[in-house]
């Protein structure tokens, strides 16, 4: 008989566990940047990120990064997004149809292992890995972004032939895990555009949008002060260089540009809750969410903070271990995770466990206690400095090994 499951997320934005956690000292000085990164900014505003490495050997990793996502979708335009990126290898000024596809395919390229895409709230990313023994492949390459970049065919015929393709990966999506988070998403985003801006979008409008409503998301939001280009591996960094100027250099942003904005995730004084079920799940889950402001990474004291949530997690996680290791746990699994992405704006502080059977109230209770533990009393120094050896010890190692750095 299949289990019901309940996903159970609690979303705080007071009750921050690293407030303990922060040092006095105000370290404002810049992080270095690898001295070996060639960047850039055209006078369109595209930027560029540039770094020969050899490992893997004979590869070059290409990304297409573009500062939009769902969350910049009209009301019309529910799940074109994602839509857009679909037809990107639909058709190009280049390559006609999928002709793109069995193009980097001959030439050794695999079809989702080595070249990809995907489609977030706030951003859409190409990427693709070839070989870089053969020179007119690498120079294709750079075509091919730039035909991604303003040059997609968005023919009607493809588009309606499409539209069948995503309104399929919608429906095998509906698995059990997909159908909870759709419940979930709203109360997690409450408050926000994020809540009504989900990537995979309105099948509606998929299946009956207008073609302009599609060449107008891709006219006001593909644009070269929205994007960048990173080319990673065995390349020289100046001959990449010149073909991203080549390539890029000439290509106008729109007459009337949209401004690009960005959306918060609001904070609550009361937790939020969210409680979603489905008959064909196998297993029960629960989560913490403690809501944090974005931590960037940009001074020293910026990174000191990264390594104290590092310690943080690291020394939650050995605590959650030894309770599953009981025989009355309330879990049969329990991890603590610091979640960077939760918006442009807002980090997350996450603690999951897979409840055992009729044991969520008791699962739900267990990690908010060792959270507050944490946060009142600390930890012991003796915790401490076992993470903190095995962090150094790790970072001894990556430098040891820092030329077997691969690309990706």
């Amino acid at each position: 008989m299949k289990k019901s499951v309940q996903l159970i997320f609690v979303s705080l934005l007071l009750l921050t566990p690293f407030t303990l956690l922060r040092g006095q000292e105000d370290v404002t000085k810049v992080l270095p940047q690898d001295s070996a990164v060639v960047t850039g900014t055209l006078e369109n505003g595209l930027k560029y990120y540039i770094r020969q490495n050899n490992k893997p050997e004979q590869r070059i990793e290409f990304r297409l990064v573009v500062n939009a996502g769902s969350i910049l979708e009209d009301d019309d335009q529910q799940g074109l997004a994602h839509f857009l990126e679909h037809m990107a290898f639909n058709g190009t000024k280049h390559f006609d149809k999928n002709d793109l596809v069995g193009f980097l395919e001959k030439s050794g390229v695999n079809f989702g292992a080595d070249l990809n895409a995907y489609t977030g709230f706030d951003e859409t990313v190409y990427m693709f890995q070839i070989p870089s023994d053969r020179q007119g492949l690498v120079d294709t390459a750079f075509m091919i972004l730039e035909d991604w970049a303003h040059n997609l065919s968005l023919d009607t015929v493809e588009i309606d032939k499409e539209r069948g393709v995503v309104h399929e990966e919608w429906r095998l999506g509906l698995g059990a895990q997909d159908r909870m988070m759709k419940k979930v998403f709203p109360i997690i985003f409450k408050g926000s555009r994020y809540a009504i801006r989900i990537p995979i979008g309105k099948m509606s409008v998929i299946d009956s949008c207008n073609y302009e409503v599609i060449d107008r998301f891709y006219y006001d939001w593909y644009r070269p002060d929205l994007m960048a280009v990173i080319v990673v591996g065995d390349i020289d960094p100046a001959y990449a260089e010149t073909k991203i100027k080549e390539h890029f250099g000439t290509i106008n942003n729109p007459e009337k540009e949209r401004e690009r904005k960005f959306y918060d995730i609001p904070g609550n004084k009361e937790p939020l809750v969210a409680v979603a079920t489905d008959k064909e799940a196998f297993y029960s889950q629960v989560m913490l969410l403690y809501k944090q402001d974005k931590l960037k990474i940009e001074t020293q004291n910026d990174y000191h903070r990264q390594l104290m949530i590092n310690l943080y997690v690291r020394m939650l996680n050995s605590r959650l271990n030894e309770i599953v290791q009981k025989s009355d746990a309330p879990f049969a699994y329990a991890q603590a995770l610091y979640m960077g992405y939760l918006s442009r704006s807002r980090d997350a502080f996450g603690a999951v466990a897979m409840a055992k059977t009729n044991k969520i109230p008791e699962s739900i209770e267990a990690l908010v206690k060792e959270n507050e533990r944490a946060r009142k009393y600390g930890f012991q120094e003796s915790e401490l400095e076992r993470q903190k050896a095995e962090i150094l010890s790790n970072m001894e190692k990556a430098v040891k090994e820092k030329d077997k750095t691969e690309s990706k």
